[in-house]
C-alpha cells in the first residue's frame, strides 16, 4: 500500500508517483470528455435538439439490488454545518456500479472556498488509503469531478471502495471537519449489455445506463452532455431528476 504525502497549495497523489491534480474550475462538471459509445433502442436524450422538439422521459435509475445497506455520509456528519460551504459525493445512497474500472467521481460544493480539501479511496481490505488528494487552492462553487483514469488509478472488479471528500478548516482537529463519503463498485459489462450498447448514442447511453444499475456512468454521461450544451435546460432538467431519484440534498439539485 502506498502511502500518500501532502503538499500545500497542490494536489498529491500517494500512488504510482502520480503528478499533481488541479481540483479547479477545470476540473468541474464536464471536464472529463469521454465517451464510452453505448446504443440501445430508448427515446434519443443528446441535447443537440431544441428541448421543445426532445422527449418528455427522463432516465431512471434501477438500483442493482433492491434492499441494499444504506452507505452514503452526507456532510455535517462531523463539521457543524453552516461554518463551512457545504461538501457532498454525489452517488445513491447504497454502493454504486460503474462499468469501467477508472470512473469519473463527481461531488459538490455549496460555495466558493480556500479552505483544505481532501480526496481519499479506500477499500474494505485495507486500512490506510489507496489513494488521497490534498489542496488548499481556491474551488469554485458548483459540482466538480476527480478522473481515477487521470491518475493511473484502477478499481478491481467485484470490490466496494469508499472515497470521501472533505472540508478541513483546522488539520489538527479533525472532528470539525465537514465529510460526505459513498461507495463505488466496479461491475464490468455482460456480453449482452455490451453488445446492446455498442454502436449507441451519448444521449441514448444516459438511459440504458441508469435503467441497468450503473450510476457512475449515468451522471458521466449525462455531465458531458451538459458540458457541450450548456445551455440546454432540457439537459440539466434530466440532472435534476436524476438527483431527485437518489435523494440528494436540495443544495445540489439547484447547483448551476
Amino acid at each position: 500500500m502506498h502511502k500518500l504525502r501532502r503538499f500545500t497549495g497542490v494536489m498529491v497523489l500517494s500512488v504510482l508517483a502520480l503528478a499533481a491534480y488541479p481540483l479547479q474550475a477545470a476540473d468541474s462538471i464536464g471536464t472529463d470528455s469521454r465517451n464510452t459509445g453505448v446504443k440501445q433502442t430508448v427515446p434519443a436524450i443528446t441535447g443537440s435538439q431544441p428541448s421543445s422538439q426532445q422527449t418528455a422521459a427522463k432516465p431512471v435509475y434501477v438500483p442493482p439490488k433492491r434492499g441494499a445497506p444504506l452507505v452514503r455520509v452526507d456532510a455535517g456528519v462531523r463539521g457543524a454545518r453552516g461554518e463551512l460551504p457545504y461538501v457532498a459525493v454525489i452517488t445513491p445512497e447504497h454502493t454504486g456500479y460503474s462499468s469501467t474500472s477508472q470512473p469519473v467521481l463527481y461531488w459538490y460544493v455549496s460555495g466558493d472556498m480556500k479552505t483544505r480539501f481532501e480526496f481519499a479511496l479506500v477499500n474494505d481490505q485495507t486500512i490506510e488509503p489507496i489513494v488521497e488528494v490534498v489542496t488548499e487552492q481556491a474551488i469554485a462553487k458548483g459540482i466538480h469531478s476527480i478522473d481515477l483514469a487521470t491518475h493511473g488509478i484502477t478499481l478491481k472488479p467485484g470490490i466496494s471502495y469508499q472515497w470521501s471528500v472533505a472540508l478541513v478548516p483546522d488539520p489538527g482537529m479533525r472532528s470539525s471537519d465537514t465529510v460526505s463519503s459513498g461507495r463505488v463498485e466496479y461491475l464490468p459489462l455482460s456480453a449482452t449489455q455490451a453488445a446492446t450498447l455498442q454502436s449507441a448514442s451519448a444521449g441514448e447511453a444516459i438511459g440504458i445506463y441508469a435503467r441497468n444499475g450503473y450510476w457512475y456512468d449515468t451522471f458521466a454521461q449525462l455531465s458531458d452532455l451538459i458540458a457541450t450544451n450548456p445551455q440546454d435546460k432540457y439537459l440539466r432538467a434530466q440532472r435534476t431528476a436524476l438527483l431527485k431519484q437518489v435523494d440528494m440534498d436540495e443544495e445540489v439539485l439547484q447547483a448551476p
